[in-house]
């Protein structure tokens, strides 16, 4: 993939057929990092698509000693990290990928000491990794910083520990690192995510002892040892719900397989809400819509249960075809209005009132053609699906990012009918 590379839509027509939704990278990527916690054997993880951020966490998985073997046409992992060499964690690869703190657990355990410069992702603004580090400092390691954060131990005993946001890479750090300190510890105020939900189970089949799961409250009692293991991960909800709003903004009728509706709860109800005919058949999701006349929705992004901010610059393209105003409000990131210059290109009449977080969508737009540029892999989406509901060609550069969130993504598209295309320039 090089910066060459574009994605080319020519939309304007409705979408048919089915599409299966992809492995859940939100859950694998932690999963990866606890695969290095056993002393020995291998640990196999199944269902796990090639995307960028996946394979960024292979190489730093290799950087540190761990043998990692990928077969993505079975999609399927096998990580071997009996032999671990070195805590550095280089900038080189932490710098794309914000996941790389996920890392922090295993080292400390395993190494005693993990080194870690700057950590990238996509640029949302404040997400400060400071409690992710007071939490080990409660449970006893050390924390130093200069050129690079210095988080080193050996010693660990259970605490009472509260995250002050309930993060998702927070809740399922300071649950790897109580599940190897001694004694019993309380996380308050943790995540509640499907995907940490998975991973939590992940754990527990390694040896881990985690109550409360599903919960803002875990409790994880210390073990002295996890255990290799075979494991299943969830398919991806921000995949379902990518592909769901692709059927309500081109219009034409969309299966999608592999979901968990109750997962996706919210988004269906807002989309229902806006005119959008949802049916769901076990773990099937039936998605029906014109393509035009929707009603205008109002969105407040919210931790689990509430509405994703993953959510909210697709909803985005989707409010621009209603008919009137939609408020979106976010609450989770503060630069997470990014999408919005690039759906102006595109048309699109959008108020920001930053300083409150909202953004007001005046529709009905009717899109036309742009060259675009997004920064990460939601405000690709984004596009994706304007691009999608636009009679004249769209591009999407930097397509980099939607390949860290969404495999295979033209083909995918082009199997429901949408002409996407990768080009080269």
């Amino acid at each position: 993939m090089t910066d060459q590379e574009f994605i080319q839509i020519q939309g304007g027509r409705p979408l048919s057929g089915s599409v299966c939704v992809q492995g859940s990278k939100n859950a694998i990527l932690p999963m990866l990092a606890a695969s290095l916690l056993p002393e020995s054997g291998c640990s196999v993880i199944r269902n796990v698509p090639p995307l960028n951020d996946i394979l960024v966490a292979f190489e730093l998985m290799r950087h540190v000693g761990a043998q990692v073997d990928y077969f993505p046409g079975e999609k399927v992992v096998c990580v071997d990290a009996t032999h671990l060499t070195r805590s550095d964690l280089p900038e080189s690869l932490t710098c794309r990928l914000r996941a790389s703190v996920l890392f922090i657990p295993p080292l400390l355990k395993r190494l005693g000491e993990v080194r870690l410069p700057s950590v990238g992702g996509c640029p949302l603004g404040s997400r400060n990794l400071n409690y992710h580090y007071r939490g080990f400092a409660r449970l006893g390691a050390t924390i130093t910083s200069g050129d690079a954060f210095v988080i080193s131990g050996e010693d660990f005993n259970g605490t009472s520990l509260y995250l002050d946001f309930p993060s998702h890479t927070g809740t399922e750090n300071l649950m790897m690192a109580a599940g190897f300190s001694k004694g019993v510890s309380v996380i308050e105020n943790a995540g509640a995510d499907p995907e940490i939900y998975d991973f939590a189970k992940f754990l527990i089949k390694m040896g881990a002892t985690i109550h409360g799961l599903g919960t803002r409250t875990l409790t994880v009692e210390g073990v002295t040892a996890l255990n290799p293991i075979d494991y299943y991960a969830m398919n991806d909800r921000l995949d379902a719900g990518l592909f769901m709003m692709a059927a309500g903004i081109a219009g034409g009728k969309v299966s999608i397989i592999g979901v968990v509706p109750e997962d996706l709860r919210l988004l269906i109800e807002k989309m229902v809400q806006m005119g959008v005919e949802i049916r769901v058949n076990g773990h099937v999701l039936d998605v029906e819509s014109p393509g035009r006349n929707l009603k205008p929705v109002n969105v407040l992004t919210c931790p689990y249960p509430g509405f994703a901010t993953d959510f909210q610059p697709a909803i985005m393209a989707l409010s621009c075809i209603a008919d009137g105003q939609s408020y979106i409000r976010e609450r989770i990131f503060d630069k997470r209005f990014s999408q919005v210059a690039e759906l102006r290109k595109l048309g699109a009449d959008i108020e920001l009132v930053e300083d409150d977080g909202l953004a007001i969508v005046n529709g009905p737009t009717t899109f036309r053609g742009a060259d675009t540029r997004p920064d990460n892999i939601r405000a690709a989406s984004c596009i994706l699906l304007a691009g999608l509901a636009c009679p004249e060609t769209t591009t999407i550069g930097n397509v980099y990012q939607i390949g860290r969130g969404h495999f295979d993504i033209e083909n995918r598209f082009q199997q429901i009918g949408a002409r996407v295309t990768r080009k080269t320039r």
